[in-house]
């Protein structure tokens, strides 16, 4: 989620080209756009060039978790990261938000669940900035070699690295410079672009 880009299968939807293709239009219009589903359950990709984005959410439970770092590389510079792999992970009231500048002023791109409604992923890997929230462990090995870990994305030889059987976590709080999924199933999601910078709190 080290040498070089680490090598994780990105399914699906770059979210980038969306974004960036409805930014100048909305800002000029001055409103906001907003796409609403049902249910959908999706291979995803969100990265945003050369920057990271938010992702919140009250809860998420996981099973078969993993975290090592590695560096990962942008169009124009390599940054280090922790990537952090689930298995499988349920997370509830799901916010995630991506600012853009622009010659115009800022633009945000949010994506959001349903009030109390939740989200499922399968094989979710995470290139950590940042992560804040009440964290708890199960069956925990911390210290382990990341490229003998049971789960995720292989990692370079020697790296740091840690598993759990389980991990839960309140009141989460991400900054990330991607997150892959194998696959996304959003209850009620809504996706918007309004002008402005509105990242999830």
């Amino acid at each position: 989620m080290a040498g070089g880009r680490h090598r994780t299968e990105k399914p699906g939807t770059d979210w980038r080209r969306f974004a960036l293709a409805g930014t100048v239009g909305l800002v000029l219009a001055g409103g906001t756009v907003a796409a609403t589903t049902a249910t959908a359950a999706v291979p995803v990709y969100f990265a945003v060039s050369g920057s990271t984005f938010t992702v919140t959410a009250d809860t998420l439970r996981g099973r078969d978790a993993v975290q090592y770092a590695s560096v990962a590389s942008g169009t124009d510079e390599k940054h280090p990261v922790a990537v952090a792999s689930i298995a499988d992970a349920t997370l509830t009231n799901l916010c995630q938000s991506s600012v853009t500048r622009t010659p115009l002023g800022a633009v945000t791109l949010t994506i959001r669940t349903g009030e109390n409604r939740s989200v499922h992923a399968r094989d979710l890997v995470i290139d950590l900035q940042r992560l804040d929230g009440d964290l708890r462990f199960k069956q925990v090995r911390m210290g382990q070699d990341a490229s003998t870990l049971g789960a995720g994305p292989r990692a370079q030889q020697g790296a740091y690295g840690q598993q759990a059987r389980r991990l839960d976590i309140d009141d989460v709080k991400v900054r990330a410079w991607s997150v892959a999924a194998a696959t996304f199933e959003l209850a009620d999601a809504s996706m918007s672009i309004r002008p402005g910078a509105h990242p999830c709190a």
